[in-house]
């Protein structure tokens, strides 16, 4: 908005104020164009008349908006904004002193000679610089941006205005005729001393304007250490004092259906945080206007190309604690109808929730809330069908949108989509440009005299398929801090201290839940740890020190225990453990259902489809006692735990659902799970069956199904858990298990016999993949049972090299490119020797393999070409490995990205003549061997010590070594390369201003009569080698030079 606009806004054409300001701009203000000249004299008027006219206008506006719709009140507010922003710059610039009379601001030197020739005077600067001041966008306060940045954008704005003001003033005839120093003094007042003295003044005027009017206050409210904070700091606070704030400036009631929906949302503040039908008894769940704690945030703008679920694009934004005047000042600010607000945050994070309180608290009388749970709408409607059924919904009354927002004419409307990745979730539906359609449905209604503000929720790691619009503002909830968890327990404490009393319990200390951050920092999770203890103080009587694969196996077997006799209290012992190992094993094949899909959900469509192959006896249709369809194996497994989080949506009319872990932890710990019980029972049946005449080869077939689809090391957690399990187990067992993994490593390509669970297929995976998918997992299992695994007890037979090149060629051809990614970096492999063989030793790599990269180790070409360490040919021996050319037309057939980056690098050696030191190696050293390339590569990247030592340096010794001792050839191409290898060592050694002295020359020379003796190759290469070694005639280098 510019200083025009909000003029006009404010005081129309009849205010007193505005006729004198339109007088003083020369008309400027209230038509297109202006001359400007009274303008530009009344800015330097000592009386102020433009400051004062200013705020005239925004001194009356508390009278004037009361009784204002919320967004024409915003309107106003974003007027008497940029009034008081230029205000205060005019405020600023009076104060300069000119060193003419103000009034000869109107003319230059050439219109006083247009003047005196009678011709009208030019006034293209004078229009200008009014155009500049009354026209141009004022900045606007915006709640994602801290205060400091908007001070900054500021004096930004007034340093333009100054640069065109001070073009203005030495643009007129009495400037060039002013003394310098007083030019210099007027130049140094208006570009450094006006803008920041502006500023100043601009923030006493906020204040007082942020003092009446509670919006302005928190379009700032982010900023702690701010004066402004200090004398506005009992406003705006939460929604709830934004509320009474507000709806003293309203005169009217809200239509009475407007109510009718309002009152629908301020009831879901009485219903309990979660609504869950067999809480112990006595146990009281604190309602959601009781136990609702803001978490704090993270807030920025966003534009096309953002990754929003991207953790490293958040990283350095600030963490905020006052997340509701954040809103507050989000739903109030000029900027809210042009784009929607995205509420990201992780499962159980309180996105829903926040939602609700939005619904319930934002005060009718200024905005018009319609939540849409987009689970409960149709996903295939249009955003306004998707809003009048929710309205409906609400209500019990069909209504239209253009309707419902003239039931409250002056009320905002605020619409909260709540579940955006509920939509991607459930229908699998392409959602991409849903953002989009919602920003094109915002504009279409402020078109039509209908602005809206629009919330979109859904889970921050989705958010990246979402294409965003320009100008929006994303919103993510943090976990609890340990201040929150704190107060969320003394709360929960509180409100069941009668029921601990009775039962002769303890409260939760917080102590205990914050030794759990990861599951005590997201509300949902610490409810399910305050359940888990208010039975029976279990999580408090355990040993503080349990974690990781312990503390979920009990704390999941708590809330299963909890399912089964809630169903079947009657069981007896046996019976009881049975059905509780039953509904775990139902849950580790949902969580193998996602991780066999790389995915964090699982439609009900695919955990049925799953269910029905591994486990058909739990499948069967369940129907409810009512007249309601039969429940799916899917909906009867996962149903009844609040720790999975269903997705809902409506496609073509049908029900659609997803199902995810409010936690990925839970997941990755029921595959380990499982993983260990299959692991535990091939150890009960191969010690059972010890006694049998004939052995019956591991009943491997379900765990085949499972661990065939994706590596086990996509999951960092679940290698973890796996690790801390296996390690703890018994002596006897692990003694057993070990081979028994390798004879199912040694028979995982080969072609399978058990066909039970062939339907298990939850993804499209070729036969190939299958098995080394399965191969690699087993090796998985073998390095975390502990300790390194060679090569030899992989491979019984042959070279185990050999094998392991082929498997694990296998493995990336066939694993994802994630799963051979993690599956590399899980491994830490040795090269050894077995005798004469080469061999391998492999092991598991760190337990946080999944964030740490650590450098292999360099390669050894004696190791790559089977030269054992005792092998009389090191030391003696060059070869060359059939040339570069093969290697070039090998690795464009393969298409390979990875070998492509490496012949890339290497292309430039091929491309000037010296492809053969890529395969050219010399093993004139008995510990080590090098390739040519190597040694020049080495060279050309070193920064060496003695770089100006009269002599070669050590790499510069091993490049010529290497090209005297490499093969010596009959043809003719090889030759050339090794002149040309030659001239290129000795190239780089003469860029550092250094020669061969005469007698390393005659060493070197008779190096090669000695290795090339009696060979007319050899000859010529003496020959050539003395013409390269003589000095050049050019001046000595200055001392000290270095290679450029």
């Amino acid at each position: 908005m510019s200083y025009a606009d909000a003029v006009r806004l404010l005081g129309g054409t009849d205010h007193p104020a505005v006729a004198v300001l339109d007088r003083l701009t020369g008309g400027a203000l209230l038509v297109a164009t202006g001359g400007g000249s009274e303008l530009a004299v009344s800015l330097f008027d000592a009386k102020g008349e433009l400051t004062q006219l200013s705020r005239s206008l925004v001194s009356g506006l508390a009278e004037r908006a009361r009784g204002l719709g919320r967004f024409d009140r915003t309107q106003r507010l974003a007027a008497a904004h940029a009034i008081v922003v230029l205000a205060a710059y005019f405020d600023t610039v009076k104060e300069l002193d000119l060193p003419f009379d103000r009034r000869e601001l109107t003319a230059t030197r050439a219109e006083a000679v247009l003047l005196a020739t009678g011709s009208a005077p030019g006034t293209g600067r004078l229009a200008s610089l009014a155009d500049e001041l009354l026209r141009a966008e004022v900045p606007v306060p915006a709640p994602q941006r801290p205060y400091e940045s908007e001070l900054l954008a500021l004096e930004g704005f007034y340093r333009a205005l100054s640069d065109r003001l001070l073009e203005c003033v030495s643009g007129c005839a009495a400037w060039s005729d002013a003394p310098e120093r007083d030019r210099e003094r007027v130049t140094a007042g208006l570009l450094e001393t006006t803008p920041p003295r502006a500023v100043s003044a601009y923030e006493i005027m906020y204040r007082r304007l942020a003092a009446q009017f509670p919006e302005v206050a928190v379009w700032v409210n982010l900023v702690d250490h701010q004066a402004t904070r200090h004398e506005i700091r009992d406003l705006g606070r939460t929604l709830r004092q934004l509320e009474e704030a507000v709806v003293r400036a309203a005169d009217e009631q809200a239509a009475a259906r407007y109510l009718a929906l309002n009152r629908a949302s301020r009831a879901a503040m009485d219903t309990p945080l979660l609504a869950l039908e067999d809480l112990p008894e006595g146990l009281t769940v604190p309602t959601l206007g009781e136990g609702y704690l803001t978490p704090d945030f993270k807030m920025a703008a966003f534009g096309p190309g953002d990754r929003l679920s991207d953790e490293h694009w958040w990283d350095d934004r600030p963490v905020h604690h006052d997340l509701q005047g954040a809103l507050a000042g989000l739903l109030t600010a000029p900027q809210t109808v042009q784009a929607p607000l995205l509420l990201l945050g992780q499962p159980g994070s309180g996105k829903s929730v926040l939602t609700q309180v939005l619904a319930a608290r934002l005060p009718a009388e200024e905005f018009l809330v319609v939540r849409v749970p987009l689970s409960a709408v149709p996903a295939d409607a249009s955003v306004q069908d998707q809003i009048e059924t929710a309205v409906r919904d609400a209500t019990g009354e069909p209504v239209s949108w253009p309707e419902a927002v003239r039931t409250a004419p002056r009320a905002l409307p605020v619409v909260l989509l709540d579940g955006f990745d509920e939509l991607l979730q459930a229908t699998g539906v392409h959602q991409s440009d849903y953002v989009q359609r919602v920003a094109a449905f915002q504009r279409r209604e402020a078109t039509h005299g209908r602005p809206l503000a629009v919330v979109v929720t859904s889970r921050t790691a989705v958010a990246d398929r979402a294409r965003l619009s320009p100008g929006g503002v994303a919103v993510r909830l943090e976990p609890f801090s340990e201040a929150q968890v704190t107060r969320w327990l003394g709360l929960w404490n509180r409100t069941n201290a009668a029921h601990f009393r009775r039962r002769s319990l303890r409260p939760l200390p917080p102590g205990r839940v914050l030794a759990q951050p990861e599951l005590g920092s997201q509300p949902l999770l610490l409810l399910m740890l305050a359940l888990y203890d208010a039975e029976d103080n279990a999580f408090q009587v355990e040993d503080t020190d349990l974690a990781g694969f312990d503390l979920y196996d009990r704390l999941l077997a708590r809330f299963a225990a909890r399912e089964v006799l809630k169903h079947e209290p009657a069981l007896a012992d046996e019976q009881f453990t049975r059905a509780v190992e039953s509904e775990l094993l139902c849950l580790s094949v949902t969580a193998f259902a996602m991780l066999n899909r790389n995915r964090q959900w699982i439609t009900e469509a695919e955990l049925t489809a799953d269910l029905e192959v591994l486990l058909p006896q739990r499948t069967g249709p369940v129907r409810p006692a009512d007249l309601r369809a039969a429940l799916t194996p899917g909906q009867v497994v996962v149903g009844r735990f609040f720790f999975i989080h269903r997705a809902e949506a409506t496609r073509d009319g049908v029900r659609l659902r997803s199902f995810e872990f409010l936690h990925s932890t839970f997941g990755e710990f029921l595959v380990a799970r499982l993983v260990l019980r299959e692991l535990q029972d091939l150890v009960g049946a191969a010690r059972a069956g010890v006694s049998r005449a004939r052995p019956a080869a591991p009943d491997d077939a379900f765990l085949h199904a499972l661990l065939s689809c994706e590596a086990l090391s996509v999951r960092a957690a679940t290698l973890a858990f796996l690790g801390q399990a296996l390690g703890r187990l018994p002596a006897e067992q692990r003694t057993t298990l070990r081979p028994l993994l390798l004879q199912l490593f040694q028979s995982a390509l080969l072609a399978r016999q058990e066909h039970t669970f062939d339907g298990y297929r939850p993804a499209s995976l070729p036969v190939p993949a299958r098995h080394a998918v399965w191969a690699g997992n087993l090796l998985l299992l073998l390095v975390l049972l502990g300790g390194a695994v060679q090569g030899r007890e992989l491979f019984p037979e042959g070279e185990p090299a050999h094998h392991w090149n082929r498997l694990m060629t296998l493995l990336k051809s066939q694993l994802t490119a994630e799963g051979w990614d993690t599956f590399g970096r899980a491994l830490s492999l040795e090269r050894t020797w077995l005798e004469d063989l080469k061999d391998i030793r492999v092991r598991w790599s760190l337990p946080d393999y999944e964030a740490a990269h650590v450098p292999a180790p360099a390669v050894d070409p004696y190791w790559t070409y089977g030269m054992a360490p005792l092998s009389e040919q090191r030391g003696h021996l060059s070869w060359m490995r059939g040339g570069h050319e093969p290697l070039r037309q090998e690795t464009f057939l393969l298409c390979d990205t990875d070998r492509d980056v490496l012949q890339h690098a290497l292309e430039p050696l091929c491309e000037a003549g010296l492809g053969y030191s890529i395969t050219d190696f010399t093993g004139y050293w008995e510990s080590h061997c090098l390739s040519a390339a190597n040694a020049l590569l080495a060279l050309w990247t070193a920064q060496h010590e003695d770089a100006d030592a009269p002599q070669p340096s050590d790499l510069h010794r091993t490049a010529v070594t290497i090209a005297l001792h490499s093969l010596p050839g009959a043809e003719p191409e090889f030759q050339d390369f090794i002149e040309r290898y030659l001239r290129t060592v000795l190239h780089q050694w003469r860029a550092m201003g250094r020669y061969p002295s005469e007698e390393w020359v005659e060493r070197t020379m008779a190096l090669i009569r000695t290795n090339y003796s009696g060979n007319t190759a050899g000859q010529e290469l003496e020959r050539q080698a003395r013409v390269l070694f003589a000095p050049e005639e050019h001046p000595e280098p200055p001392s000290g030079s270095r290679p450029g």
